[in-house]
């Protein structure tokens, strides 16, 4: 919803820009959310062995190692994505993986704290993905008003 509205608030044609559109959609969805998520869940196995025991990691239906073949295969991939589209996108999916870490790896572990895990949480999960499809659509920099509202968002 976020990378639609980012696009959206560039006011560019949509449907010139159908590819850019469909892989902005799969980068911020099928694989650099996928990835925060299974990135979470490899840092937040030992809580989740007792609060959670039926989740992959620990039920053992999927290894530690496993875990991050997956986490590093979307990564990568998202990286391969970001890159098609323009190389700002690509440092912005950049920023995004350091977030996703920030939040729940050491040292930071963002998550243990209300104001800056929320922070990283409402700009990763919004204001990254508005600032992708600003960037992603305009195939450069953004109007400043875009940016704004990808902040303000």
């Amino acid at each position: 919803w976020a990378f639609a509205c980012g696009v959206v608030s560039t006011g560019e044609s949509v449907s010139h820009n159908f590819s850019i559109l469909l892989r902005g959609v799969i980068l911020a969805g099928p694989l650099m959310c996928a990835m925060s998520q299974t990135m979470n869940d490899y840092f937040d196995r030992e809580v989740d062995a007792i609060n959670e025991p039926e989740r992959p990691i620990p039920s053992g239906k999927i290894s530690k190692q496993a875990s991050w073949l997956i986490t590093f295969g979307l990564i990568l991939t998202g990286f391969l994505v970001a890159l098609s589209i323009h190389p700002y996108v690509m440092a912005i999916a950049f920023v995004g993986v350091l977030m996703s870490h920030a939040y729940s790896g050491p040292p930071i572990r963002a998550k243990r704290n209300g104001w800056y895990g929320n922070l990283i949480v409402g700009l990763a999960y919004e204001g990254v993905a508005w600032l992708t499809g600003s960037f992603a659509i305009t195939q450069g920099v953004p109007s400043t008003e875009s940016i704004a509202l990808a902040i303000i968002f």
